[in-house]
């Protein structure tokens, strides 16, 4: 009976060191490489867009702005006349992008437009008389 135990108990530690040893020479063998691809960022190009409403719109309104000016832009500084912005897929300005000031397009519109007197910017072009 003791014999038959210490031979099970042999072949038992064989067993585990030959996985042991199949396991560990596995890990040595030369693995494929594996590539990981940055990833790319599609750069959406800046348009003039004008802002074909008149007195008193909302300048942050994506639809009241369009690719051809009803209206000329002027000396006046009373209201926000063209914009800088890529569409954002639906003939529209996209107000979320995010601008090389890191501001978006809207905020900058905001900053543009928070004083008496509104100012140019990075997004905001030109300006017009609001008559």
């Amino acid at each position: 009976m003791l014999t038959k135990r210490n031979s099970w108990l042999r072949a038992g530690t064989l067993a585990v060191l030959g996985l042991g040893l199949a396991y560990g020479t596995q890990s040595f063998t030369e693995k494929e490489e594996v590539k990981v691809e940055p990833k790319t960022t599609t750069t959406r190009a800046n348009q003039t867009w004008y802002n074909n409403e008149l007195v008193n719109s909302d300048p942050t309104n994506p639809a009241n702005y369009a690719l051809t000016p009803k209206f000329e832009c002027g000396d006046k500084t009373e209201e926000i006349c063209s914009i800088s912005a890529p569409d954002n897929g639906s003939g529209q300005p996209d107000m979320s992008h995010v601008q090389p000031s890191g501001q978006t397009v809207e905020s900058e519109i905001q900053d543009a437009t928070s004083t008496p007197t509104p100012t140019t910017n990075d997004t905001v072009l030109a300006l017009r008389s609001s008559q």
